[in-house]
C-alpha cells in the first residue's frame, strides 16, 4: 500500500520508496526496495538536526560504528548516507511483530520461547557491544519476532542527539524510563552496562506481560527504578537469578553481555554459535506457531497485510515512531504451538542452583558448575560439529568481550587529560580536533609522537605512600586498549601508527607497540631505552582506504610472560607471547614516520577505550 503524501520521496539514494513505516521525533522511517528487489528499512533524520555539524559529525561515528556490528540477531545497518543534505541509514526489512505487540496479544512468553528469546537479545547485545556501540534504548518495541527468531534494531545512532545541548528539552530524557539503568537517570555516562539492565528488565517484560519497575506517572517510575526491587514473575529460578543480576543497580556489578550469554547457552560462546542455535531452536519443533492458547501472532495467517503496507518494527530509538503492524503474507513461526501457561517446553526444565561449586559474576551472582539448560544450549553444541560451526569454531576469537571498561574518551569534549589544548593544522600537531577526534601529525622533522591515555591508574604504588591519601588503583596485568582509527588527509609516504602498552614514563622508549602502516601492514613491536625490534613480522590486512579501522590491543600477565595480541575491525592480527617481559606501566597513541624523511602522517583516534578486570572499590 502506498501511503506517501505528495511531499514525500519516491526515491531515496538507490531505493525506490514503497511506503511509509512511521515518523517519530528523529526523523521518518519508510519501506524501501533496492534495485535488486530486497526490502528494506530507510531512517530519514529530520533536516532540524542534520543542519548542526556536531551532530552530523557524531551521527557520522554512530552510523559508522553501527555497520561494525556483526548480523547475528540484529537488523543489520546496510548503508549510511552521512555527508549529504539528506541523512539517511539504511537497515535490514525484519518482518513479523514486535516484542511489545506478541505479549499483549498473546500473553506472557514460557518455556522454550522465552530461553530462546534471552539467549537471541544476549547475542545481539554481545554483537553490539563488540563493535563499540551501546544501545541505549533496548525495550520490547525494539525486538521483533522474526519467523527465524528474536532480531534486535535501533541501535546507536540516536547517541548523536546528545552533542546538541537544547536541542531536546529541559530535563527530556533520550530512551524510556521503565528499561532504562539507573546511572542514566541519575545523568550518569551511558555504558554497555546499561544495555545490560535494560536486558532484564525486557525478560521480565516477556515473561510477565508487566515491566518490573511499576509506576504510572514519570516521576513514579523513576523512584521505582532508582530505589525498589525488580518484580520478576513467570520464571524458573536459574533465568530469575541471571535476569535479577542483570538488574543490579551497581553497573559496576552486573554481567557482561558475553557473560550473559556464555551462562545461558552453558559454555563460551561466540556469537556466530548462538545466532545459529537460536534460529535452530526457534524454528524447530519446540519453536511457537503463536502466543500462548495457539492465537496468531499479530498480522499472520489469513488476511495479512501484503509488504510494505507498514512494519512494527523499524524505528523506535529515541523519537522514532511506527504504527500499522504487518509481516509478509505466509511468513508465520512455524513448529508446534507454545506450551501454555504454567508449563515448560519439552526438555527445557531450568535446575535448581545445585549447592558449592565455584565462580561469580561481579557482585556475587554464583555461577559454579550450574548452567542454564535451555534448549539452545543443545542446539550450540552440535552446531560445532558440522561444516560452518566448526569452522566458526576454530577461527581466532575476536577481542575478549568478558572485561569491565575500565575508561574511555571519544574527544567531543577537550580538556580531559590528553596533551594539547585545540588541535589546528597550522599552528600545532596533536590534540582535540574541534571534529571531536584526537589528532596526531608527524613528519620527517618530528617523527614520532607517542602521547600516553589519562588512566585512572598508576603503574606501581608509591615507594613512600601517603597514609592519608586514597590510593590509586594499579593498572591491572590484564588490560584490552582499543581505539577507532582514520587516516587524514595530507599524509603522504610511508608511516605507521597504533596504540602502546606497559610504557615507561622517560624520553627512552620502552613499551610494546602494537602497529599498522599505511601500506596495510600489521606488527607488534618492543623497545627498551629506545632500542627495539618485531616480536611478529608484519602481516597484511584489510584497510579500505579512508576508511575508519577499530584497533584492539590486549596485554596480559601470564606464566611465563605476557601475552600481547592485537585485532583490527574484530580479526585477529598478531599473537606473541614475549617470555622477557616489561613491567606494568603507561597506555596510550602513537604515530611515526621514518627519521629525515619526506613523510607526513596525520592521524584520528577516536573512541579510545581501556577494559579489564572489574575494580572492586573499598567502601
Amino acid at each position: 500500500m502506498n501511503n506517501l503524501s505528495p511531499d514525500e520521496p519516491l526515491q531515496i539514494g538507490r531505493y525506490r520508496v514503497l511506503s511509509r513505516l512511521g515518523r517519530g521525533g528523529m526523523g521518518t522511517v519508510y519501506l524501501g526496495e533496492s534495485p535488486d528487489g530486497q526490502q528494506v528499512a530507510i531512517k530519514v533524520i529530520n533536516p532540524e538536526y542534520s543542519q548542526h555539524e556536531r551532530f552530523r559529525m557524531r551521527f557520522r561515528r554512530e552510523a559508522d560504528a553501527a555497520q561494525r556490528v556483526r548480523r547475528f540477531c540484529t537488523a543489520a545497518v546496510i548503508e549510511a548516507a552521512l555527508d549529504g543534505d539528506q541523512l539517511y541509514v539504511v537497515t535490514e526489512y525484519v518482518t513479523g511483530p514486535n516484542l511489545e505487540e506478541a505479549v499483549d496479544t498473546g500473553g506472557p512468553l514460557r518455556g522454550s520461547s522465552l530461553d530462546a528469546l534471552a539467549v537471541g537479545v544476549a547475542t545481539a547485545l554481545t554483537a553490539i557491544h563488540a563493535a563499540g556501540v551501546v544501545h541505549r534504548d533496548l525495550k520490547p518495541s525494539n525486538v521483533l519476532l522474526s519467523p527465524v527468531g528474536p532480531r534486535v534494531i535501533d541501535f546507536g545512532i540516536a547517541r548523536a542527539l546528545d552533542t546538541l545541548s537544547g536541542m531536546t528539552g529541559t530535563g527530556e530524557i533520550l530512551g524510556t524510563p521503565r528499561y532504562m539503568a539507573p546511572e542514566v537517570l541519575r545523568g550518569e555516562p551511558v555504558s554497555a552496562a546499561c544495555d545490560v539492565f535494560s536486558w532484564g528488565c525486557l525478560m521480565a517484560f516477556a515473561a510477565s506481560g508487566r515491566a518490573p519497575f511499576g509506576g504510572e506517572a514519570l516521576p513514579a517510575v523513576l523512584y521505582q527504578v532508582l530505589n525498589t526491587e525488580p518484580s520478576l514473575e513467570g520464571m524458573e529460578p536459574a533465568l530469575r537469578e541471571l535476569v535479577a543480576s542483570a538488574l543490579t543497580k551497581d553497573p559496576r556489578n552486573r554481567p557482561t553481555s558475553q557473560q550473559l550469554l556464555d551462562h545461558l547457552v552453558g559454555r563460551s560462546a561466540a556469537p556466530e554459535q548462538a545466532a545459529h542455535s537460536v534460529q535452530a531452536s526457534w524454528q524447530g519443533p519446540q519453536a511457537p506457531q503463536g502466543p500462548p492458547g495457539g492465537t496468531p501472532w499479530p498480522g499472520s495467517g489469513e488476511g495479512a497485510p501484503d509488504p510494505g503496507q507498514g512494519h512494527a518494527g523499524h524505528g523506535a530509538d529515541s523519537g522514532w515512531s511506527h504504527t500499522a503492524p504487518s509481516v509478509q503474507g505466509g511468513h508465520t513461526i512455524s513448529g508446534a504451538a507454545q506450551a501454555g501457561p504454567g508449563r515448560d517446553g519439552p526438555g527445557h526444565t531450568l535446575p535448581e542452583r545445585p549447592r558449592g561449586g565455584t565462580g561469580s559474576f561481579p557482585g556475587g551472582w554464583t555461577a559454579g558448575r550450574r548452567k542454564l539448560a535451555v534448549g539452545v544450549a543443545v542446539a550450540a553444541l552440535m552446531v560445532v560439529a558440522g561444516g560452518l560451526g566448526l569452522r566458526l569454531a576454530l577461527a581466532p576469537p575476536g577481542p575478549p568481550e568478558n572485561l569491565a571498561l575500565l575508561y574511555q574518551d571519544d574527544f567531543t569534549q577537550s580538556g580531559t587529560g590528553w596533551s594539547g589544548g585545540t588541535y589546528s593544522p597550522m599552528t600545532g600537531t596533536y590534540g582535540y580536533a574541534p571534529e571531536g577526534y584526537y589528532a596526531v601529525d608527524v613528519s620527517g622533522y618530528s617523527p614520532v609522537r607517542r602521547e600516553q591515555a589519562p588512566i585512572p591508574f598508576v603503574s606501581a604504588p608509591p615507594a613512600t605512600p601517603d597514609p592519608s591519601a586514597s590510593p590509586t588503583p594499579i593498572t591491572p596485568s590484564r588490560i584490552l586498549l582499543g581505539s577507532d582509527i582514520r587516516i587524514r588527509s595530507g599524509t603522504a609516504g610511508l608511516g605507521e601508527y597504533g596504540l602502546f602498552c606497559r610504557g615507561e614514563d622517560d624520553n627512552k622508549a620502552t613499551r610494546y607497540e602494537f602497529l599498522l602502516d599505511t601500506t596495510g601492514n600489521a606488527r607488534i613491536r618492543k623497545t627498551v631505552k629506545s632500542a627495539g625490534g618485531e616480536l611478529t613480522k608484519p602481516v597484511k590486512v584489510d584497510l579500505p582506504k579512508g576508511e575508519v579501522i577499530r584497533l584492539a590491543a590486549e596485554c596480559t600477565g601470564v606464566e611465563g610472560g605476557v601475552q600481547l595480541t592485537m585485532w583490527v575491525n574484530d580479526e585477529q592480527a598478531q599473537s606473541f607471547l614475549d617470555t622477557n617481559p616489561l613491567p606494568n606501566g603507561l597506555v596510550g597513541v602513537i604515530a611515526r614516520v621514518g627519521e629525515n624523511s619526506s613523510a607526513v602522517l596525520r592521524v584520528a583516534f577516536d573512541n579510545f577505550t581501556l577494559h579489564g578486570p572489574a575494580i572492586t572499590r573499598q567502601p
